[in-house]
């Protein structure tokens, strides 16, 4: 064994916890274990049903014997929390591209002003009540959009007034996203969709391989060669829960 059983589970809990604090898609969307971690495709639970093929995303990286061996964790956990937030991020970039394919037609705002970007959140939230997702909303945005939100009028951050109008409670801040708006049937707090129901919801994740830690083995060069990883697909149960907005 290249690392204890002890030194293992403290690497793993370090992968799980940073990729929760790291993932917005982890701490936004609701995810279920398939129970199978060799499980290659899951149902789509669409109409008509469908399967959809379970992603293998990971980030490789070698360590030496010193970091292994270390009197504390820490030199090790150093490389594997950045590798794991890079893991995140490819995460995120893949779930927001889905979120938001091309032949999505997404909301345009009519001008540069506040009132027109209020004015096209409450369509894009009118869109997501109609289709049945009528609990508080998720916005996920680009660094654009949260400066657009983010304007000071009369000596005041108007960003709150504007996602209140619009009925939104969770925003996150993610580049390349534009806007889109994600419609919610339960009311869940900001970070919190780990603990949520999957089920009801328009958008969910299931994971057969949660983010963990894989030993892989020894290279040429005498260091170790590890894995960040997590299996997944990203399940689109209704397009009508999911508005995209450009501005």
């Amino acid at each position: 064994m290249y690392l204890s059983a002890e030194r293992l589970a403290v690497a793993d809990r370090a992968v799980r916890e940073t990729f929760e604090q790291a993932s917005v898609a982890w701490q936004a969307i609701p995810h279920w274990d398939t129970g199978d971690p060799g499980q290659t495709w899951v149902r789509s639970d669409t109409i008509p049903p469908g399967i959809l093929e379970v992603d293998t995303v990971n980030e490789k990286f070698a360590v030496t014997l010193a970091q292994v061996g270390a009197p504390t964790p820490d030199p090790l956990l150093a490389v594997l929390m950045a590798k794991t937030v890079e893991l995140a991020a490819r995460i995120d970039t893949a779930v927001l591209a889905k979120l938001r394919p091309k032949n999505l037609k997404p909301l345009k705002t009519a001008g540069a002003t506040t009132q027109d970007l209020l004015d096209t959140l409450v369509d894009a939230r009118a869109k997501v009540e109609t289709a049945g997702y009528r609990a508080p909303s998720c916005l996920f945005s680009s660094t654009d959009g949260i400066k657009r939100l983010n304007h000071i009028e009369s000596g005041e951050d108007i960003a709150e007034a504007v996602l209140k109008a619009a009925g939104v409670t969770t925003l996150y801040r993610v580049d390349g996203t534009g806007m889109i708006m994600l419609g919610r049937r339960q009311r869940i707090a900001q970070g919190a969709a780990a603990t949520a129901s999957p089920g009801e919801e328009p958008v969910d994740l299931a994971v057969a391989v949660a983010p963990s830690l894989e030993v892989i083995g020894e290279n040429a060069d005498g260091t170790i060669e590890l894995a960040v990883r997590i299996r997944y697909a990203l399940r689109i149960k209704d397009p009508r829960g999911v508005v995209g907005i450009d501005f």
